[in-house]
């Protein structure tokens, strides 16, 4: 095969460097400096520990993320950070390959990698230690591969490397993968009577390459690592339930979740893909997705990228003797459909198969999930931009001297590019400038300042990941011992994560009573030690001594009461950020609510501008509400009608069907406890029809009044 010119290759490298390193800088520039929410805390944990991480383990990732920490310079946090930062990069330069093998020039094919690098979506997960920057990068790398390998059927590398990466993908986020797949399938059409007989083989090299590192996985488990999500993978069995995500059944499908919730997730999805694109851009999209379906072999067979501006055609030809498999028709399907098929998958086939509710903090859970489609859309950019190109430079030709139309089309080809990424950069800017990002931080520090020497501290849900990062990362409080109330992820668990709830419950009872330090548990724990009061410490809970059931003792702390105020004063700057804070204010808010049925002054007074400050608080109010509620407060009846009524005007401020539903149903259990059942009935059937969940909240109640919907 001939190759192309020594310029050409210099300029072609010097744009795929640039495609890498730009997105670098911008995701060094604006990661956060310390742990922050979603997965970021459990991954570095696993990361540094060399641990096993959540379903389904994701054992490649880890050692990466384990090897960036091991580098002498930075924080964990930071170098977790900054290896998904690298794999983001990489990724747009997969980007970048993946269009130049589609024929799109080096303005274009740069404009699409910065594109996608620069996408809000995509920036979000690059600047945090999660997993779906390295899913991007081997999906398009092996896209690339597969691109190069049809190209050129006699060539066999690009096709065994396309497997290796497509195995590892499997062995990162197989479900992403997998609704991927077809998009990569379908490159090779052109090309089937060659790759055919190759089939088998590479089949059996992809899935090796995902045994792999799964069967490393399964050893590491066995190597009681201070990580490990659900302990040793002892049987078949235990490897299935890992791998295969079966824990997270009852959460991927929201029985309350409708098709009207999958038509919301299709529409927020459609705007957002706009949104990133840019308006100009998707423009451009729709024009490169018929380039790409119209697209035929050239007569030499090519279907390899253009040259630069200004070069001469040089794109690759056959060998003497090499043949080129699959007709016209096809290479267009080919081109058109690979992209279109991978979109689809992870965003349409993802949102009908998922039954996830349709609230702000499900689309928090959801966004990282089409990370691939905001790329393959950066590709149809590309190619709508060469369409473009092509048909002003045959414009021209006939018009201007061809150097000065070629000058011309360049400028204006960098500044649409440009000006598209700009946009899109600005668009993103606010919510992933996350270098200040503290929240988690912050919490943890005054969640360890209230607790005493030799405490420990019974962890749940979310807090798992950040406060044990603070802990056995950065070796904050070596005093406090910590475990997890479900049995996950660190080695000194009590039970066995899949243990039934009572035999969660008599391990815990056993452990309070044989342990004489303090012991503290998080004010959202699903499970209380039997036989024993609690003290709240506002965004804590300690274990009383035995025989102090019912008994709630209040602790006056102003170290609390400042964060409370710094919670309220918080602009969060995503959805993940705003979910914690408002289930922080929430236990803040229950706190307050314990002060007001206590009634003592010594409380009362000093907190009085707290009370003012939750009263424009939807998440406090329902917590102070809730508390008076749990203890039958009657005596507080006109002041809890004041406080749902107020928070029935603030239901903007929730971020799920279940917290909007919330003020219904509370103003259900206050009509309940004063005796007016008609209105109870009323109010938890609202809740209902918000948040149509069968087996919580409003659902319960009206079962258990016989009034099942």
């Amino acid at each position: 095969m001939l190759a192309p010119p020594a310029p050409a290759r210099r300029a072609d490298a010097g744009a795929l460097t640039a495609a890498v390193l730009g997105p670098l800088a911008l995701y060094a520039a604006t990661l956060p400096r310390t742990v922050v929410l979603e997965d970021d805390g459990l991954f570095l944990m696993a990361g540094v520990n060399l641990g096993v991480a959540h379903p389904p383990g994701y054992p490649i990732h880890t050692l990466i993320v384990h090897l960036f920490t091991r580098l002498p310079f930075g924080d964990p946090a930071v170098l977790g950070h900054l290896s998904s930062a690298v794999l983001g990069a990489l990724a747009c330069g997969a980007v970048y390959a993946s269009a130049r093998l589609l024929r799109a020039s080096l303005l274009p094919a740069l404009t699409a990698a910065w594109l996608f690098g620069v996408s809000e979506q995509f920036w979000s997960q690059a600047i945090i230690t999660e997993v779906y920057t390295f899913n991007a990068l081997l999906f398009f790398a092996a896209y690339a591969l597969v691109l190069l390998g049809a190209r050129d059927p006699g060539r066999g590398w690009p096709l065994w490397c396309a497997a290796v990466a497509w195995g590892a993908g499997l062995a990162n986020h197989w479900p992403l993968m997998v609704l991927a797949t077809p998009g990569l399938a379908l490159v090779l059409l052109p090309a089937w009577r060659t790759v055919l007989p190759r089939l088998p083989r590479l089949l059996a090299v992809a899935l090796a390459s995902a045994a792999l590192p799964y069967a490393w996985m399964v050893w590491l488990s066995h190597q009681s690592p201070a990580i490990s999500f659900y302990g040793p993978i002892e049987t078949w069995g235990d490897f299935w339930f890992y791998v295969s995500r079966e824990g997270y059944s009852g959460v991927d499908i929201s029985p309350s979740a409708s098709w009207g919730d999958r038509a919301g997730f299709l529409g927020w999805f459609a705007a957002d893909l706009v949104r990133q694109t840019t308006l100009p851009g998707m423009v451009l999209a729709v024009l490169g997705l018929g380039a790409l379906g119209a697209r035929r072999r050239t007569r030499n067979g090519s279907t390899g990228p253009r040259p630069g501006f200004g070069a001469a055609a040089s794109g690759p030809r056959p060998a003497a003797g090499a043949s080129v498999a699959g007709s016209g028709v096809l290479t267009g399907i080919a081109a058109a459909g690979s992209g279109a098929l991978a979109l689809l998958g992870n965003s349409v086939v993802l949102i009908v198969l998922l039954g996830f509710d349709f609230d702000p903090f499900w689309l928090a859970v959801f966004r990282p999930y089409p990370l691939v489609c905001y790329g393959v859309a950066a590709l149809w950019v590309a190619a709508g931009m060469q369409w473009a190109i092509d048909r002003l430079r045959r414009w021209t030709a006939a018009r201007w001297v061809a150097a000065t139309g070629r000058s011309a089309l360049a400028v204006l080809a960098a500044l649409t590019g440009t000006a598209m990424v700009a946009l899109s950069a600005s668009a993103g800017w606010p919510a992933n400038d996350r270098s200040g990002s503290d929240l988690a931080q912050r919490h943890a520090e005054v969640v360890f300042d209230l607790m005493p020497s030799g405490a420990t501290l019974f962890v749940f849900g979310d807090d798992t990941g950040s406060l044990g990062y603070h802990r056995y990362v950065e070796q904050r409080r070596p005093d406090v011992t910590m475990y997890n109330l479900q049995g996950l992820v660190f080695e000194n668990r009590l039970f066995d994560p899949l243990a039934s709830t009572e035999e969660k419950q008599c391990a815990l009872d056993r452990f309070v009573a044989a342990t004489e330090g303090p012991v503290f548990l998080l004010p959202d724990a699903d499970l209380h030690p039997t036989g024993r009061g609690l003290g709240h410490h506002g965004f804590l809970l300690e274990v009383l001594g035995e025989g102090t059931a019912g008994t709630v003792d209040l602790t006056f702390d102003e170290r609390g009461q400042r964060h409370f105020v710094e919670l309220l004063d918080r602009r969060p700057v995503d959805r993940w950020e705003a979910a914690r804070r408002n289930g922080f204010l929430t236990h803040y808010g229950k706190y307050l609510g314990l002060v007001v049925f206590a009634g003592s002054p010594l409380f009362l007074e000093p907190m009085a501008g707290l009370f003012e400050r939750a009263d424009d608080c939807y998440p406090c109010l329902l917590g102070m509400a809730g508390s008076l509620l749990d203890n039958d407060a009657t005596a507080h009846a006109d002041r809890l009608a004041g406080w749902l009524a107020r928070a029935e005007t603030l239901r903007d401020q929730a971020l799920s069907k279940q917290e909007s539903a919330k003020v219904f149903f509370e103003q259900g259990r206050l009509a309940e406890l004063t005796g007016a059942a008609g209105v109870a009935a009323a109010r938890y059937r609202q809740a209902y029809a918000v948040f149509s969940h069968p087996d919580i909240d409003a659902g319960a109640a009206l079962r258990r009044l016989g009034l099942v919907p």
